[in-house]
């Protein structure tokens, strides 16, 4: 069979039409709308200090802003690089926004607390998967 132009082109454009069709594109979605998760790391010294004056003024505050905890405390082990702190928690927010007014909330009290219960503190926020 020979192929003409005309013929080629309109086994192309339907071919292209289809790959279109079968691929439409996602409408976006509003920024912020992925839950973030959170992981905090902390070197605790004073475990009963940092239960009793920290945590007990802390935890309340979180839970204010709908924080969602995966893990908390528990055993931690390296994979690879260097070990975790002895205290680690992951949490969920519903989105970064929530993630930024949790922190802020308890911002002071984990420079004005938990510092004299622990050191080498440290807390990150990860976007989350679509």
């Amino acid at each position: 069979m020979k192929w003409s132009v005309p013929a080629v082109g309109l086994v192309f454009l339907s071919g292209f039409a289809i790959g279109i069709a079968a691929n439409q594109p996602q409408p976006l979605l509003a920024a912020g709308s992925a839950p973030v998760y959170t992981v905090y790391e902390a070197n605790v010294t004073d475990p009963t200090g940092y239960k009793n004056e920290f945590l007990k003024v802390v935890v309340p505050k979180l839970e204010q802003h709908g924080v969602k905890y995966l893990a908390r405390g528990g055993v931690t082990k390296s994979l690879f690089g260097d070990p975790p702190k002895n205290r680690v928690v992951i949490s969920q927010n519903k989105d970064m926004d929530d993630a930024l007014a949790a922190a802020n909330s308890v911002k002071d009290d984990i420079k004005n607390i938990a510092t004299k219960y622990a050191d080498n503190i440290r807390w990150y926020v990860v976007e989350g998967v679509e």
